[in-house]
């Protein structure tokens, strides 16, 4: 019983996985963010043309994209461990029922 508690409480080795790819994706997109910051700011301090503002134009949308693909698979991750989680608590609110209802039946038997 002390097992089930725990990984409920801590979470499934699933749950621990999908969090730390969670926190590392976040570092990751907050370093392309930073470095796309710098860019900006190098971009505006050089008097460029416009041809190179046009490929940051393309390097930014397929970055976009890129994090829009991770932020969707990420979606559908948690979409499916919401759905097992719920399941886990509606078996775990049947079994506290199950037992509530055994401990009556306890206490009328005696």
């Amino acid at each position: 019983m002390w097992d089930t508690l725990e990984v409920t409480h801590e979470g499934t080795n699933e749950i621990k996985r999908a969090r730390r790819r969670s926190q590392a994706r976040r570092k990751r997109k907050q370093n392309k963010k930073e470095a796309n910051l710098c860019l900006m700011a190098k971009e505006e301090d050089d008097a460029s043309s416009v041809s190179s503002c046009t490929s940051l134009n393309a390097e930014n949308y397929s970055q976009l994209l890129q994090a829009f693909k991770e932020t969707h698979e990420e979606a559908n991750r948690f979409a499916i461990l919401n759905n097992w989680l719920k399941g886990l608590n509606n078996w775990l609110e049947n079994r506290v029922k199950a037992l509530e209802q055994e401990l009556e039946n306890s206490k009328n038997d005696f």
